[in-house]
């Protein structure tokens, strides 16, 4: 909320600067733009003045093209469906990622030159209304919601808590540059600043209100790392920047001079809840039906359940339900920034207060900063978050109705939703320890999978996927799935499901209890996010009926006998049940061959005068082994004990997380070929 010297200066300088500058400027034009410069002004402190806002009219890209709605696509573009659709959320994500420079971004994103991939490249994958990736951004970021509540020395909105926040930030080395991105009710606008006192003097600073252009900005100014405070869309895409080459399966797309987008790294994303962006033609329409003429107008601003519009004549509400949400709005369900590093609003605190809701570890600085108290009323923001999900809800309904355009980005939010051929969805679930299964879990995952007009398959890692499920089902169908005991996950670039054999439970060959094991490393180690897609896989014995040789991390149960002289009498029974000819008896004895023993115990248990003392008993484990386009058999060791086993388990991915460099390409075998298998095994033993 602006205090009453600042709205001042603004009500002093506006109307000047806006005639000085737009004098055939619409009605609708200038509805647009005052909205824009006060939603602007509203997310910065409380010692802006008439340079500075000269400032930022001056800066305002193609001013002309805010009112233009019709979107006509002149090129090829794969976003133009989400543009035309009116699924765009409009966080102009796509209109810095292009190395070539070809996205614009008014009051829509658009391709203003002819694209040689047809615009089927980073700007798709980063769209966040094409997939969400919030499954797999959400591990990769080890979000949560911690809720507090906080205050700062300054003046100004929600407490001043994000631009106090920002200062500490650059005053401490922490980040280059703060980038501020929007404001809750109108249009993207952004704002870079390079230092604590260009938030203290805001003249210092550089202004666009075009989306995402101080990312840009600071790009070609060589900053190394920014914090970006940004509206719910907006993180969404900037998440998907961050993570790009894991969710899009390559690094950044070249240019035509061969270099990607120069953009700093994102080292913090701040979050403002949100409940969505008006369109300006319905705010002219009610300002027209309240005999309000928009020059006279002095300050927009939302007040509960109205839009405030101030004149000198007073303040005149009018409902928000009468004004007209901007379409793309509509399409999401996201109120408190849920993806964010930290989230800010006032919802759930008292006046002058900030809500902050810390989601990451790295998020955990804001408690650096503020003495930050817990009792955030949490039910307040639970109800904007209904509220938005069953606008959504509403929203898509109409759309299937209307037989509208729908991406279906939001079922990226779930794990192991993949998509699969003409439009269809499959949904994989983790498999349970050993792949044992209920007949009645079996039966129910059945009758559901018929209920949605699916069909099931049991993959090779005993999972069930159910496959083409129309995208409209999927929800339900999740839905339906978590009355089971079945999870759904195990897709993408993480620790799939653990597969492993009957072990000792079951099977009369097994050595160790593989059941438990595989509980113990789903327990500590399920969805774990990794530079490839990790396996784990664990058979009972050395006949090996899962693979474990040629797997990233396999387990076999291994049990090595020697032969107790004193009480072997030459039988042979231990020769007869042999399966790789590692015995022969001489005379009254038999030999083993250490060379050829596999440790599988067979002898062991068939000999009838308990004549095999056993010299080591555990677990035979291959690591960096791989099937697929090429087979690769991992590195053999052995480890005694179950604590070790689980150690070096956990030890083998954390060298993978620090060596691992080409995401969704490189496997576990590619890493330590690269490094050196040599190399890579002495690191791991030394973390023993």
């Amino acid at each position: 909320m602006l205090t009453n010297e600042f709205e001042e200066i603004i009500n002093k300088n506006i109307d000047k600067l806006i005639n000085k500058h737009y004098k055939t400027g619409s009605d609708e034009f200038l509805t647009e733009l005052k909205m824009r410069i006060w939603d602007y002004v509203n997310t910065l402190n409380d010692e802006i003045d008439s340079k500075t806002l000269e400032e930022i009219i001056n800066n305002i890209k193609n001013p002309n093209e805010f009112v233009k709605e019709n979107y006509n696509p002149e090129y090829k573009w794969a976003l133009n469906k989400i543009v035309s659709e009116d699924m765009c959320s409009k966080c102009g994500t796509c209109s810095i990622v292009c190395p070539n420079g070809l996205i614009d971004f008014t009051n829509k994103p658009s391709i203003h030159e002819e694209c040689l991939r047809d615009g089927n490249g980073m700007c798709f994958e980063v769209c966040p209304r094409t997939n969400s990736a919030g499954h797999h951004i959400s591990i990769r970021t080890k979000l949560k919601a911690d809720y507090y509540y906080g205050e700062s020395q300054r003046e100004g909105q929600s407490g001043g808590v994000v631009t106090t926040f920002l200062e500490k930030l650059l005053d401490d080395g922490e980040i280059d540059g703060a980038i501020v991105v929007g404001g809750e009710n109108w249009k993207p606008v952004s704002m870079l600043v390079q230092d604590s006192e260009g938030l203290k003097d805001t003249t210092k600073s550089k202004y666009t209100i075009s989306s995402m252009d101080a990312m840009k900005e600071a790009g070609k100014l060589g900053l190394k790392n920014v914090a970006i405070v940004g509206l719910p869309c907006q993180i969404a895409g900037l998440r998907k920047l961050q993570y790009f080459p894991y969710i899009a399966k390559h690094g950044w797309e070249r240019g035509k001079n061969g270099e990607p987008a120069k953009l700093p790294e994102i080292k913090y994303l701040l979050g403002l809840f949100c409940t969505g962006k008006f369109d300006y033609t319905s705010v002219t329409k009610a300002l027209k039906e309240n005999d309000i003429n928009i020059k006279d107008v002095k300050k927009f601003n939302v007040g509960g359940p109205n839009l405030e519009v101030t004149t000198d004549e007073g303040i005149v509400k009018i409902k928000l339900n009468e004004l007209t949400m901007s379409p793309g709005c509509l399409m999401c369900r996201d109120f408190d920034a849920s993806l964010a590093d930290i989230s800010f609003g006032e919802k759930g605190s008292e006046s002058k207060y900030t809500t902050a809701i810390i989601r990451s570890p790295k998020g955990e600085i804001l408690k650096k900063y503020f003495d930050l108290k817990e009792g955030v009323k949490i039910e307040e923001i639970t109800k904007m978050q209904d509220f938005k999900t069953k606008r959504f809800n509403k929203e898509v309904a109409k759309r299937k109705e209307e037989g509208k355009y729908n991406s279906y980005y939001y079922l990226g939010d779930y794990g192991g939703v993949g998509q699969g051929q003409n439009g269809y969805r499959f949904i994989r679930h983790k498999s349970t320890a050993s792949g044992y299964y209920t007949p009645e879990n079996v039966i129910k995952i059945a009758e559901i999978t018929k209920k949605y007009g699916g069909i099931v398959k049991l993959t090779n890692r005993a999972e069930f996927e159910l496959q083409e499920i129309k995208p409209e089902y999927v929800e339900d169908l999740l839905e339906e799935i978590n009355n089971t005991d079945f999870v759904y996950g195990s897709e993408g670039p993480l620790v799939r499901s653990t597969l492993s054999c009957p072990g000792s439970g079951h099977c009369i060959y097994g050595l160790i209890d593989t059941t438990d094991l595989n509980e113990k490393v789903e327990s500590f180690h399920a969805e774990r996010p990794a530079t490839y897609k990790f396996k784990v896989a664990i058979s009972g014995c050395p006949n090996k009926c899962v693979r474990p040789s040629i797997t990233d991390f396999g387990i076999n149960g291994v049990k090595f006998p020697k032969t107790n002289d004193d009480k072997c009498n030459g039988c042979g029974r231990c020769q007869d049940v042999c399966k790789v000819e590692a015995i022969e008896v001489r005379g009254d004895t038999s030999i083993i061959n250490r060379d050829i023993c596999i440790g599988c115990g067979k002898c062991v248990a068939a000999c009838p005068h308990d004549a095999k003392d056993i010299i080591f008993e555990g677990y035979s484990v291959f690591i960096g082994g791989k099937s697929g386009r090429k087979v690769v058999e991992g590195s053999q060791l052995f480890i005694e004990t179950e604590e070790e086993l689980l150690k070096t388990l956990d030890n083998v991915l954390k060298l993978y997380d620090k060596y691992g460099e080409k995401p969704q390409k490189e496997r576990l075998a590619d890493t330590m070929k690269r490094v050196g298998v040599v190399s890579f095994l002495n690191e791991l033993n030394e973390m023993s």
